[in-house]
């Protein structure tokens, strides 16, 4: 079953490349940009060929980052130095010395800076966490200043004596600060619609089961009614009626709570397209009806191993033909399901089965002839039946 979990949750999930794109404009791109540009607009021709380490180093890091959100893992705040650590090392082998620039020292202190901060947002819990992640996109807002200051004069004291860029470092530092409030309220919208998608996601499951449900999740035309050909499973509780009329509904619903915990743990293996609990009956359908017969002997193992404490048995029947399967009822209210005679004959089948017994009909025999072995034949004249049914006792599998 963790195949089915993992294939749905990438389903769920946004894909690598909106990840990557996700993060790379709305992070780590602002810096880099901002010095890309500088260095077109304000610096010789000879050191635009340094962009393409810098533009380089800042994909690249943007791609792993990205890489680890869309796994579903944190991203390792060391991961912030990938761009600048490039860029920087990138000037040095061109320069052949430590660089002088200001520009890699910008990028490279300022994505330290970030990283520290992501860092202790991911260690902090609660409304300090999200304040450092507010200071994290602060810190960027102002790498922009600290870059037009670089290329205006290269003195940060004389740049913080004009009014005006005093006026622009605040502006820039309130600009970052909302950008990252923003950031925070749109992490926790994101954070409550996950567990609302996990919810939705649980409720499905029930409603549909897994494996179907990771199937319309791919196609929703799984989902419309169709006709196809399904083996029928039902186990019924022999003896149940006079039993719970001797407990309370309390135990009842424990014990009822055990048997479907039983059954289904017992077919999971088995992958039933649907499993659905009606009272003290449980029905199963799958695709191919060796595997149902497989299901039907491990569910008499494990559900009458439960039943045995209480002194009770399980009956079940088999058959298999054409159904209508799919999203049935009123417009407004639908559950996925399967319908026809296929399924009545099984559950008079079923109902025939004396306790401990897995009773067959002859068409599912023949669906699967030679590979179950069966005892006994019977004609069973079943209510709403307008002619006999041959049945026999499944007894096993046939091997080798």
């Amino acid at each position: 079953m963790s195949g089915e979990d993992s294939g749905l949750d990438r389903l769920l999930r946004p894909s690598h490349r909106a990840c990557v794109a996700t993060e790379f404009f709305a992070a780590t791109a602002h810096i880099p940009m901002t010095i890309a540009l500088a260095i077109v607009l304000a610096r010789p021709m000879a050191d635009w060929p340094l962009i393409l380490p810098l533009v380089g180093g800042t994909f690249l890091q943007a791609w792993l980052i990205g890489a680890h959100v869309h796994a579903g893992r944190p991203a390792l705040p060391a991961l912030q130095l990938v761009g600048g650590s490039i860029y920087m090392l990138s000037v040095a082998v061109a320069q052949f010395a430590i660089p002088a620039d200001p520009l890699p020292w910008i990028h490279l202190v300022s994505s330290l800076l970030v990283a520290s901060c992501l860092g202790g947002a991911q260690v902090l819990p609660g409304m300090i966490g999200e304040a450092i992640q507010v200071i994290a996109h602060v810190i960027r807002a102002l790498a922009v200043i600290a870059i037009y200051a670089a290329i205006d004069n290269g003195d940060p004291l004389h740049f913080l004596t004009e009014p005006e860029h005093r006026f622009l470092v605040v502006g820039t530092a309130l600009l970052g600060c909302a950008l990252g409030s923003a950031a925070v309220v749109h992490r926790r919208d994101r954070a409550r619609l996950a567990e609302v998608v996990t919810q939705l996601k649980g409720y499905s499951e029930m409603l549909l089961g897994r494996s179907m449900l990771s199937k319309a999740m791919e196609s929703a035309d799984d989902l419309r009614p169709r006709r196809t050909r399904r083996s029928v499973l039902f186990a019924d509780i022999r003896g149940f009626t006079r039993w719970s009329e001797q407990h309370t509904p309390e135990e009842v619903l424990l014990m009822l709570d055990g048997v479907y915990s039983a059954a289904e743990a017992a077919c999971a293996r088995f992958r039933p397209a649907r499993t659905k609990h009606t009272g003290d009956e449980v029905m199963m359908f799958f695709a191919e009806p060796a595997v149902a017969a497989e299901a039907a002997l491990a569910l008499r193992e494990e559900v009458g191993a439960f039943l045995a404490f209480y002194g009770l048995h399980v009956g079940i029947g088999l058959h298999h033909g054409e159904v209508i399967e799919g999203l049935v009822g009123a417009s407004r209210t639908k559950a996925y399901d399967i319908l026809g005679d296929t399924v009545n004959t099984a559950k008079r089948v079923s109902d025939h089965a004396k306790p401990g017994c897995i009773v067959v009909t002859f068409t599912f025999y023949e669906a699967c002839r030679g590979r179950i072995a069966i005892a006994g034949d019977q004609s069973l004249t079943a209510k709403g039946k307008s002619s006999a049914i041959l049945i026999s006792e499944l007894t096993g599998m046939v091997t080798g």
